[in-house]
């Protein structure tokens, strides 16, 4: 798919940042208070912590976003990370996940790991393809996260 850009947190998409997640978030479950604590305010639940926040933008409309929350260690968690729906299946996913990947390289961490649920099969087979390793599940941010993986830059 071409005409699409990849750009980091701009307010003018603070909104799609929300309704992007609310949108695949309910498909399956409901917003939990994390969830709202991340989007409500991404200002000050990730940029300020020294995370950060793409956006994937196709004719100047936000289509999929993720989220680089710091956590401790030079880890960082992988979040909030999906594609408008009707826009999935076109192998944009694996492009923004890259792009995090790279992001974390370039700053030097040596950690990303993902909470997840295994009703979401297409995005574990993604993770997987990027070398992320499921292993024991010590963080409990989100009620519906049934597995945590890691991937060691």
């Amino acid at each position: 798919m071409k005409n699409f850009q990849i750009i980091t947190f701009n307010d003018k998409y603070s909104n799609a940042f929300l309704e992007l997640n609310k949108t695949w978030i309910e498909e399956y479950w409901s917003l939990e208070k994390a969830d709202l604590i991340d989007l409500q305010n991404p200002q000050k639940a990730i940029l300020e912590k020294g995370g950060e926040i793409f956006f994937l933008i196709y004719n100047q409309k936000a289509i999929g976003t993720a989220a680089i929350i710091p956590f401790n260690y030079n880890k960082v968690e992988l979040a909030k990370m999906t594609i408008q729906k009707n826009f999935r299946g076109k192998g944009l996913s694996k492009i923004l996940l890259e792009h995090c990947i790279n992001y974390a390289k370039k700053n030097q961490i040596n950690e990303i790991f993902l909470i997840s649920n295994s009703q979401l099969i297409v995005a574990k087979r993604l993770y997987e393809k990027f070398g992320f390793k499921e292993t024991s599940l010590d963080f409990n941010k989100y009620k519906r996260g049934n597995y945590k993986m890691v991937l060691t830059l």
